[in-house]
Protein backbone atom coordinates (compact mmCIF):
# COMPACT_ATOMS: atom_id res chain seq x y z
CA UNK A 1 0.00 0.00 0.00
CA UNK A 2 1.45 3.40 -0.74
CA UNK A 3 2.13 5.86 1.94
CA UNK A 4 4.22 8.97 2.09
CA UNK A 5 5.42 11.83 5.04
CA UNK A 6 5.56 15.52 5.33
CA UNK A 7 8.87 16.72 4.34
CA UNK A 8 10.41 17.60 7.50
CA UNK A 9 8.25 15.30 9.63
CA UNK A 10 10.24 13.37 12.31
CA UNK A 11 7.85 12.40 14.71
CA UNK A 12 5.62 9.84 14.82
CA UNK A 13 1.63 9.46 15.72
CA UNK A 14 0.01 6.12 15.73
CA UNK A 15 -3.69 5.70 15.56
CA UNK A 16 -4.84 2.55 17.15
CA UNK A 17 -8.72 1.91 15.31
CA UNK A 18 -10.08 -1.02 17.17
CA UNK A 19 -13.94 -2.23 18.14
CA UNK A 20 -13.20 -2.44 22.08
CA UNK A 21 -11.48 -0.62 24.77
CA UNK A 22 -10.98 -0.30 28.21
CA UNK A 23 -13.23 -0.49 30.35
CA UNK A 24 -14.63 -3.76 28.13
CA UNK A 25 -12.75 -6.43 29.45
CA UNK A 26 -11.09 -8.89 27.42
CA UNK A 27 -7.56 -10.04 26.16
CA UNK A 28 -7.68 -8.59 23.27
CA UNK A 29 -9.08 -5.09 24.66
CA UNK A 30 -6.03 -5.26 27.33
CA UNK A 31 -3.70 -5.89 24.75
CA UNK A 32 -4.12 -2.90 22.79
CA UNK A 33 -4.50 -0.47 25.93
CA UNK A 34 -1.12 -1.79 27.44
CA UNK A 35 0.46 -1.67 23.41
CA UNK A 36 -1.16 2.01 23.46
CA UNK A 37 0.45 3.10 26.85
CA UNK A 38 3.79 1.25 26.32
CA UNK A 39 4.40 3.05 22.82
CA UNK A 40 3.11 6.36 24.44
CA UNK A 41 5.99 5.69 27.04
CA UNK A 42 9.01 5.71 24.13
CA UNK A 43 7.52 9.51 23.20
CA UNK A 44 4.82 8.35 20.30
CA UNK A 45 2.19 10.26 20.02
CA UNK A 46 -0.37 7.90 20.75
CA UNK A 47 -4.24 8.36 19.96
CA UNK A 48 -7.13 5.27 20.24
CA UNK A 49 -10.49 5.46 17.94
CA UNK A 50 -12.70 2.70 19.71
CA UNK A 51 -16.76 2.54 19.26
CA UNK A 52 -18.18 2.80 22.67
CA UNK A 53 -21.89 4.03 22.57
CA UNK A 54 -21.93 4.34 26.35
CA UNK A 55 -19.19 6.06 26.67
CA UNK A 56 -19.27 8.61 23.39
CA UNK A 57 -16.62 11.09 23.50
CA UNK A 58 -12.69 12.23 23.55
CA UNK A 59 -9.90 11.59 26.44
CA UNK A 60 -6.73 13.50 26.45
CA UNK A 61 -3.95 11.88 29.20
CA UNK A 62 -0.89 10.39 28.08
CA UNK A 63 -2.94 8.32 25.38
CA UNK A 64 -6.19 10.13 23.57
CA UNK A 65 -9.10 7.74 23.54
CA UNK A 66 -12.06 8.81 20.82
CA UNK A 67 -15.24 6.58 21.71
CA UNK A 68 -17.52 6.55 19.05
CA UNK A 69 -21.37 6.12 18.65
CA UNK A 70 -21.98 2.75 17.33
CA UNK A 71 -24.90 0.30 17.15
CA UNK A 72 -25.75 -1.81 20.04
CA UNK A 73 -23.16 -4.34 20.94
CA UNK A 74 -23.89 -7.54 20.14
CA UNK A 75 -22.90 -10.60 23.05
CA UNK A 76 -20.45 -7.72 24.45
CA UNK A 77 -17.94 -7.78 21.52
CA UNK A 78 -19.42 -7.03 18.90
CA UNK A 79 -20.87 -3.50 17.37
CA UNK A 80 -20.98 -1.76 13.86
CA UNK A 81 -19.60 2.16 13.11
CA UNK A 82 -22.85 4.38 12.03
CA UNK A 83 -22.02 4.99 8.24
CA UNK A 84 -19.98 8.35 7.81
CA UNK A 85 -17.00 7.00 10.34
CA UNK A 86 -14.56 6.50 7.84
CA UNK A 87 -15.14 9.63 6.39
CA UNK A 88 -15.28 11.47 9.79
CA UNK A 89 -12.01 9.68 10.71
CA UNK A 90 -9.69 10.59 7.61
CA UNK A 91 -10.27 14.63 8.43
CA UNK A 92 -9.71 14.14 11.95
CA UNK A 93 -6.85 11.89 11.81
CA UNK A 94 -5.07 13.89 9.01
CA UNK A 95 -5.82 17.05 10.92
CA UNK A 96 -3.95 15.19 13.75
CA UNK A 97 -1.06 14.17 11.92
CA UNK A 98 -1.27 10.56 12.14
CA UNK A 99 1.51 8.33 10.63
CA UNK A 100 0.32 5.09 10.94
CA UNK A 101 -2.86 2.95 11.53
CA UNK A 102 -3.02 -0.32 14.03
CA UNK A 103 -5.58 -2.59 13.74
CA UNK A 104 -6.20 -5.94 15.63
CA UNK A 105 -8.05 -9.25 14.92
CA UNK A 106 -9.29 -9.11 11.44
CA UNK A 107 -12.95 -9.64 11.56
CA UNK A 108 -13.63 -6.16 13.47
CA UNK A 109 -15.15 -3.74 11.18
CA UNK A 110 -13.36 -1.37 12.57
CA UNK A 111 -10.22 -3.11 11.45
CA UNK A 112 -11.50 -2.73 7.86
CA UNK A 113 -12.84 0.77 8.57
CA UNK A 114 -8.92 1.13 9.71
CA UNK A 115 -7.71 -0.35 6.49
CA UNK A 116 -9.68 2.35 4.53
CA UNK A 117 -8.66 5.48 6.41
CA UNK A 118 -5.18 4.34 6.03
CA UNK A 119 -5.16 4.22 2.24
CA UNK A 120 -6.90 7.59 2.33
CA UNK A 121 -4.08 8.91 4.42
CA UNK A 122 -1.51 7.15 2.43
CA UNK A 123 0.42 5.87 5.82
CA UNK A 124 1.23 2.06 6.91
CA UNK A 125 -1.19 0.13 8.56
CA UNK A 126 0.15 -2.31 10.90
CA UNK A 127 -2.51 -5.49 11.47
CA UNK A 128 -1.63 -7.62 14.64
CA UNK A 129 -3.88 -10.68 14.28
CA UNK A 130 -5.27 -12.49 17.66
CA UNK A 131 -6.89 -15.67 16.49
CA UNK A 132 -5.63 -18.99 15.80
CA UNK A 133 -8.47 -20.56 13.88
CA UNK A 134 -12.17 -19.75 12.70
CA UNK A 135 -15.11 -19.21 15.32
CA UNK A 136 -15.42 -21.91 17.47
CA UNK A 137 -18.27 -22.68 20.45
CA UNK A 138 -20.61 -21.24 18.52
CA UNK A 139 -23.75 -22.39 16.51
CA UNK A 140 -23.51 -23.37 12.75
CA UNK A 141 -25.61 -20.04 11.60
CA UNK A 142 -22.94 -18.14 13.09
CA UNK A 143 -20.08 -20.22 12.91
CA UNK A 144 -20.81 -20.55 8.89
CA UNK A 145 -21.62 -16.05 8.84
CA UNK A 146 -18.37 -15.71 10.50
CA UNK A 147 -16.36 -18.10 8.15
CA UNK A 148 -17.76 -15.81 5.65
CA UNK A 149 -17.24 -12.75 7.31
CA UNK A 150 -13.60 -14.14 7.40
CA UNK A 151 -12.82 -15.22 3.64
CA UNK A 152 -14.23 -11.63 2.35
CA UNK A 153 -13.54 -8.68 5.00
CA UNK A 154 -11.07 -10.50 7.14
CA UNK A 155 -8.92 -11.67 4.15
CA UNK A 156 -8.52 -8.25 2.99
CA UNK A 157 -7.99 -6.51 6.23
CA UNK A 158 -4.96 -9.18 6.37
CA UNK A 159 -3.66 -8.65 2.36
CA UNK A 160 -4.01 -5.12 2.67
CA UNK A 161 -1.80 -4.39 5.74
CA UNK A 162 1.56 -3.13 4.94
CA UNK A 163 2.75 -5.61 7.79
CA UNK A 164 1.19 -8.57 9.95
CA UNK A 165 1.78 -9.35 13.47
CA UNK A 166 1.09 -12.76 14.92
CA UNK A 167 0.78 -13.49 18.84
CA UNK A 168 1.56 -17.05 18.41
CA UNK A 169 2.77 -19.28 15.84
CA UNK A 170 -0.60 -20.94 15.17
CA UNK A 171 -1.43 -17.70 14.67
CA UNK A 172 1.00 -17.23 12.40
CA UNK A 173 0.12 -20.39 10.46
CA UNK A 174 -3.81 -19.09 10.30
CA UNK A 175 -2.72 -15.74 8.69
CA UNK A 176 -0.86 -17.76 6.13
CA UNK A 177 -3.82 -20.13 5.54
CA UNK A 178 -6.28 -17.70 5.37
CA UNK A 179 -4.82 -14.59 3.90
CA UNK A 180 -1.81 -16.06 1.85
CA UNK A 181 0.14 -13.83 3.42
CA UNK A 182 3.82 -13.77 5.95
CA UNK A 183 3.62 -12.72 9.40
CA UNK A 184 5.89 -11.86 12.15
CA UNK A 185 5.84 -13.18 15.47
CA UNK A 186 4.29 -10.83 18.08
CA UNK A 187 4.06 -12.55 21.31
CA UNK A 188 1.40 -11.38 24.26
CA UNK A 189 2.49 -9.71 27.09
CA UNK A 190 2.34 -7.92 30.15
CA UNK A 191 3.01 -5.59 33.19
CA UNK A 192 5.36 -7.83 35.28
CA UNK A 193 5.44 -5.26 38.41
CA UNK A 194 1.32 -5.57 38.89
CA UNK A 195 2.13 -9.52 39.70
CA UNK A 196 4.56 -8.94 42.22
CA UNK A 197 2.82 -8.99 45.90
CA UNK A 198 0.69 -11.17 48.70
CA UNK A 199 -1.45 -13.58 47.78
CA UNK A 200 -5.78 -12.17 48.60
CA UNK A 201 -6.97 -15.36 48.51
CA UNK A 202 -6.27 -16.24 52.30
CA UNK A 203 -6.16 -19.78 51.68
CA UNK A 204 -2.64 -22.04 50.50
CA UNK A 205 -4.52 -24.36 47.66
CA UNK A 206 -6.07 -21.62 46.13
CA UNK A 207 -7.11 -22.67 42.78
CA UNK A 208 -8.83 -19.65 40.01
CA UNK A 209 -10.49 -19.59 37.01
CA UNK A 210 -9.85 -16.09 34.89
CA UNK A 211 -12.22 -15.51 31.93
CA UNK A 212 -15.24 -14.77 30.19
CA UNK A 213 -18.67 -16.43 31.60
CA UNK A 214 -19.30 -17.84 27.89
CA UNK A 215 -19.41 -20.78 26.46
CA UNK A 216 -16.08 -22.58 25.79
CA UNK A 217 -14.21 -21.18 27.88
CA UNK A 218 -14.55 -23.80 30.39
CA UNK A 219 -15.67 -22.97 33.44
CA UNK A 220 -17.52 -26.03 34.25
CA UNK A 221 -14.55 -28.02 33.99
CA UNK A 222 -13.05 -25.66 36.47
CA UNK A 223 -16.00 -26.26 38.98
CA UNK A 224 -16.16 -29.64 38.48
CA UNK A 225 -12.17 -30.43 39.01
CA UNK A 226 -12.91 -28.16 42.32
CA UNK A 227 -16.16 -30.30 43.56
CA UNK A 228 -13.64 -33.50 43.04
CA UNK A 229 -10.81 -32.60 44.93
CA UNK A 230 -13.09 -31.48 47.82
CA UNK A 231 -15.00 -34.99 47.75
CA UNK A 232 -11.40 -36.07 48.06
CA UNK A 233 -10.71 -34.21 51.61
CA UNK A 234 -8.71 -31.63 49.96
CA UNK A 235 -8.74 -28.17 51.47
CA UNK A 236 -9.32 -26.70 48.07
CA UNK A 237 -10.89 -23.03 47.63
CA UNK A 238 -12.14 -21.89 43.54
CA UNK A 239 -12.14 -18.10 42.67
CA UNK A 240 -14.39 -17.47 39.89
CA UNK A 241 -13.17 -14.16 38.15
CA UNK A 242 -14.89 -12.78 34.98
CA UNK A 243 -18.16 -12.07 33.67
CA UNK A 244 -20.08 -12.60 30.78
CA UNK A 245 -23.57 -14.02 29.44
CA UNK A 246 -22.90 -17.11 31.09
CA UNK A 247 -23.33 -15.94 34.60
CA UNK A 248 -26.51 -16.50 35.64
CA UNK A 249 -26.12 -20.25 34.80
CA UNK A 250 -22.70 -20.33 36.60
CA UNK A 251 -24.17 -18.78 39.89
CA UNK A 252 -26.91 -21.48 39.68
CA UNK A 253 -24.34 -24.93 39.10
CA UNK A 254 -22.37 -22.93 42.04
CA UNK A 255 -25.34 -22.87 44.59
CA UNK A 256 -26.41 -26.25 44.20
CA UNK A 257 -22.76 -27.84 44.16
CA UNK A 258 -22.03 -29.88 46.99
CA UNK A 259 -18.27 -27.66 47.35
CA UNK A 260 -20.36 -24.63 47.34
CA UNK A 261 -18.76 -23.40 50.22
CA UNK A 262 -15.50 -23.74 48.66
CA UNK A 263 -16.63 -22.09 45.63
CA UNK A 264 -17.12 -17.85 45.45
CA UNK A 265 -17.91 -16.71 42.31
CA UNK A 266 -16.50 -12.62 42.41
CA UNK A 267 -17.40 -11.47 39.27
CA UNK A 268 -15.32 -8.41 37.47
CA UNK A 269 -12.28 -7.70 39.46
CA UNK A 270 -9.94 -4.84 38.50
CA UNK A 271 -6.47 -6.00 37.48
CA UNK A 272 -4.27 -5.31 40.82
CA UNK A 273 -7.12 -7.26 42.55
CA UNK A 274 -7.06 -10.66 39.67
CA UNK A 275 -3.25 -10.33 40.72
CA UNK A 276 -3.81 -10.86 44.42
CA UNK A 277 -5.74 -13.86 43.84
CA UNK A 278 -3.51 -15.40 41.02
CA UNK A 279 -0.33 -15.04 43.08
CA UNK A 280 0.58 -18.41 44.51
CA UNK A 281 -2.18 -20.02 42.98
CA UNK A 282 -3.32 -22.23 40.68
CA UNK A 283 -4.87 -21.30 37.19
CA UNK A 284 -7.28 -23.92 35.63
CA UNK A 285 -7.93 -22.62 31.58
CA UNK A 286 -9.97 -25.05 30.36
CA UNK A 287 -10.67 -23.16 27.53
CA UNK A 288 -11.52 -25.24 23.85
CA UNK A 289 -11.91 -22.02 21.97
CA UNK A 290 -9.37 -20.41 18.98
CA UNK A 291 -7.61 -18.51 21.98
CA UNK A 292 -4.99 -16.41 20.61
CA UNK A 293 -1.75 -15.70 23.23
CA UNK A 294 -3.73 -15.86 26.60
CA UNK A 295 -2.31 -13.22 28.95
CA UNK A 296 -3.90 -14.54 32.06
CA UNK A 297 -1.25 -17.56 31.98
CA UNK A 298 1.39 -15.13 31.81
CA UNK A 299 -0.10 -13.85 35.12
CA UNK A 300 -0.10 -16.63 36.73
CA UNK A 301 3.32 -17.30 36.03
CA UNK A 302 4.41 -14.08 36.90
CA UNK A 303 2.25 -14.56 40.26
CA UNK A 304 4.34 -17.11 41.40
CA UNK A 305 1.68 -19.59 40.57
CA UNK A 306 1.47 -22.58 38.34
CA UNK A 307 -1.01 -23.26 35.42
CA UNK A 308 -3.28 -26.39 34.31
CA UNK A 309 -4.25 -26.05 30.94
CA UNK A 310 -5.59 -27.18 27.82
CA UNK A 311 -3.33 -27.06 24.36
CA UNK A 312 -3.38 -23.27 24.03
CA UNK A 313 -0.63 -21.23 22.62
CA UNK A 314 0.30 -19.23 25.29
CA UNK A 315 0.37 -23.09 27.55
CA UNK A 316 2.72 -24.36 24.67
CA UNK A 317 5.03 -22.04 24.39
CA UNK A 318 4.81 -21.88 28.53
CA UNK A 319 5.61 -25.41 29.19
CA UNK A 320 8.25 -25.27 26.32
CA UNK A 321 10.36 -22.65 28.36
CA UNK A 322 10.15 -24.58 31.31
CA UNK A 323 7.23 -22.80 33.20
CA UNK A 324 4.97 -24.14 35.82
CA UNK A 325 2.64 -25.77 33.12
CA UNK A 326 0.13 -29.31 32.49
CA UNK A 327 -1.60 -29.22 29.46
CA UNK A 328 -4.43 -31.57 29.35
CA UNK A 329 -7.52 -32.44 27.45
CA UNK A 330 -10.48 -30.63 28.17
CA UNK A 331 -12.64 -34.05 27.44
CA UNK A 332 -10.35 -35.90 29.97
CA UNK A 333 -11.95 -34.84 33.70
CA UNK A 334 -9.69 -37.45 35.38
CA UNK A 335 -7.01 -35.78 34.13
CA UNK A 336 -7.91 -32.13 34.95
CA UNK A 337 -7.67 -33.51 38.44
CA UNK A 338 -4.58 -35.78 38.22
CA UNK A 339 -2.94 -32.08 37.02
CA UNK A 340 -4.12 -29.96 39.84
CA UNK A 341 -3.75 -32.58 42.59
CA UNK A 342 -0.12 -32.88 41.47
CA UNK A 343 0.54 -29.57 41.69
CA UNK A 344 -1.13 -29.40 45.31
CA UNK A 345 0.89 -32.01 46.53
CA UNK A 346 4.48 -31.53 45.13
CA UNK A 347 4.41 -27.87 44.73
CA UNK A 348 6.44 -25.70 42.49
CA UNK A 349 9.07 -23.20 42.45
CA UNK A 350 8.42 -20.00 41.27
CA UNK A 351 9.26 -18.43 38.33
CA UNK A 352 12.75 -16.91 37.64
CA UNK A 353 13.30 -13.20 37.61
CA UNK A 354 14.73 -13.43 34.25
CA UNK A 355 12.05 -15.72 32.79
CA UNK A 356 9.06 -12.96 34.21
CA UNK A 357 10.79 -10.17 33.00
CA UNK A 358 10.76 -11.94 29.48
CA UNK A 359 7.00 -11.27 29.81
CA UNK A 360 7.10 -7.60 30.01
CA UNK A 361 5.42 -5.09 27.79
CA UNK A 362 8.85 -2.63 28.10
CA UNK A 363 10.75 -5.40 25.56
CA UNK A 364 7.53 -5.59 23.28
CA UNK A 365 6.69 -2.04 22.66
CA UNK A 366 10.29 -1.53 21.72
CA UNK A 367 9.97 -4.06 18.84
CA UNK A 368 6.48 -2.50 17.59
CA UNK A 369 7.93 0.66 17.77
CA UNK A 370 10.58 -0.35 15.36
CA UNK A 371 8.95 -1.60 12.95
CA UNK A 372 6.69 1.62 12.76
CA UNK A 373 10.03 3.09 12.17
CA UNK A 374 10.84 0.62 9.46
CA UNK A 375 7.54 1.26 7.64
CA UNK A 376 8.01 5.09 7.60
CA UNK A 377 11.46 4.56 5.80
Amino acid sequence: MPYDRSPGEDKSHVAFIVNNYPPKVGGLEQHVAALAKSVSDLGIRTTVVTLDPDHVGTEVNQVTVLRLPASPTLAGVMSWPYPGTKRKLVKLLRAEGVTHVSTHTRFFPMSFVGIRVARALKVPVVHTEHGSDFVSGVSPFVGLASRAVDYTLGRYVLRSSSAVLAISASVQAFVRKLGGKDSTLFLNAINTERFAGSSLSGHSGHLVFLGRIVPGKGWERAIETAECLHGEGRDVHLHLIGDGPDMGRLRRRVKGSPASGRITVHGFLDSATIAGYLHGGILLNPTTLSEGFQTTLLEAIAAEGAVVSTPVNAAEYLAEIGANVKIVAEDKPEAWVAATRSFLDVGWTPASAELVESFDWSARSREYAALLSSLVR
